[in-house]
């Protein structure tokens, strides 16, 4: 009996060894076939929705460009959609910031000719709106050619590090090309951004006649105000249209004629997760992001003149800083003009206050943003019509490295070009 048992026990022992092997065979064989079936599906989903936001940026843009667009502005369109921004050389690192603000600006005339040739307005503002706008539709064309090179590679090569790899990174190319399609339509309908508050709470302090600052710090407007009988003087971008101008000239010259004790910069900042969008910060340093010219022009002066630097964050995500700007980020600015008033009062003498940002949809006085928040209603309806999606995949851009890493520095270039 007890050998009978044994027998028919070794029996299923010997078939279930039989099993193991042949799974094991089949999982070497297969799972590579299968994680490559995978990965190729959800790229070909994500390419569906990248064309989208690519052809809807190009209707957005070209609808407002003009009504009557041509083949050669169509044949130019397409060239210069497919825009390649070449970093100077680190090799030599003495003048790099020079070298790098003399590319940036050549870009900038680049898309200003462009615009100006081919758009049916003359209006400045809406001029400025249409060449941030072009910012966009490069963006997310530049996403979607990314991810059909990254198809291409898996294809040819099968490689399972690269797949798995490029699986990280796909929702993060989704949610930045998903932004800036949001960042265009908000350009072209003269929308404020998230980004928008640091300008914002600018605009919100300023009740006197302001002025242009000409020779080297252009589109940046200042007003001499006060404050309880303090003197202070405010900078901003020159809106409503969408600019952001050089405002470490203008802080330059500012501190030339003034005898300023302190510099405040106000800006969005990024959110951690778990953070709640439109809490308020300071610190100390220049609040500003973007390629870093202005930051470093700014902390230069600073420095020079043994200014300290005070600064004050609105707390959003990425994507929320591209796209109309949340009720969440508008509120925020009372605790933010507080928070500067307050900031303001610990020194004696004039201080100097920078809304930094994009000023797209934000005028220049209190007066002209009166009204802002009704302009915003409709956005804030298909906010909460959407779902609550906490997580922002764009903080995990830092961690992703390997042979891909310039395209990714390259997308987080443009994504900061337009915001600072």
């Amino acid at each position: 009996m007890i050998s009978e048992l044994l027998s028919g026990g070794g029996s299923w022992f010997i078939i279930l060894q039989a099993i193991s092997v042949i799974l094991f065979l089949f999982f070497i064989l297969f799972f590579p076939r299968l994680m490559f079936w995978q990965a190729d599906r959800k790229m070909k989903n994500t390419l569906i929705d990248l064309e989208t936001y690519r052809q809807d940026t190009k209707e957005m843009f070209l609808t407002q460009l003009t009504q009557n667009p041509d083949k050669k502005l169509e044949k130019r369109f397409e060239t210069l959609r497919d825009f390649k921004f070449s970093q100077p050389t680190n090799l030599d690192p003495a003048g790099l910031v020079g070298k790098l603000e003399h590319v940036l600006d050549n870009s900038e005339d680049k898309f200003d000719r462009f615009i100006k040739q081919n758009a049916d307005t003359e209006n400045p503002e809406e001029l400025a709106n249409l060449q941030m706008a072009f910012k966009g539709v490069m963006g997310t064309h530049q996403i979607h050619k990314v991810i059909v090179h990254f198809r291409q590679l898996i294809t040819k090569t099968r490689n399972i590090q690269l797949i798995g790899m490029i699986q990280m990174m796909l929702p993060v190319y989704q949610e930045i090309a998903e932004s800036q399609r949001e960042a265009t339509r908000a350009f072209v309908n003269q929308i404020p951004i998230g980004d928008a508050i640091g300008p914002l709470v600018a605009a919100k302090l300023i009740t006197k006649k302001q002025e242009e600052i000409e020779e080297k710090a252009e589109n940046i407007i200042h007003s001499q105000e006060t404050i309880e009988d303090q003197e202070i003087h405010v900078l901003k971008s020159n809106g409503p249209g969408a600019r952001l101008g050089k405002y470490g000239d203008a802080l330059d010259k500012i501190i030339e004629n003034n005898d300023i004790k302190a510099v405040i910069t106000v800006d969005a900042g990024a959110k951690l997760e778990g953070e709640t969008t439109g809490n308020i910060s300071e610190g100390v340093g220049v609040m500003m992001g973007g390629p870093g010219i202005e930051k470093t022009k700014i902390e230069e002066t600073a420095t020079k003149h043994g200014i300290p630097l005070e600064g004050i964050i609105i707390k959003q995500s990425a994507p929320e800083a591209s796209k109309p700007m949340k009720k969440e980020i508008y509120q925020a600015y009372k605790p933010a003009l507080q928070k500067t008033k307050q900031i303001t009062q610990e020194f004696q003498g004039p201080v100097a206050i920078i809304g930094v940002g994009n000023t797209c949809g934000i005028g220049n006085t209190k007066k002209d943003v009166k009204n802002i928040h009704n302009k915003l209603r409709k956005y804030w309806k298909e906010y909460e019509q959407q779902e609550d999606d906490e997580v922002s995949h764009t903080g995990l851009m830092s961690l992703l490295g390997g042979p891909n890493q310039n395209k990714i520095q390259e997308l987080k270039i443009w994504k900061q070009i337009y915001r600072h």
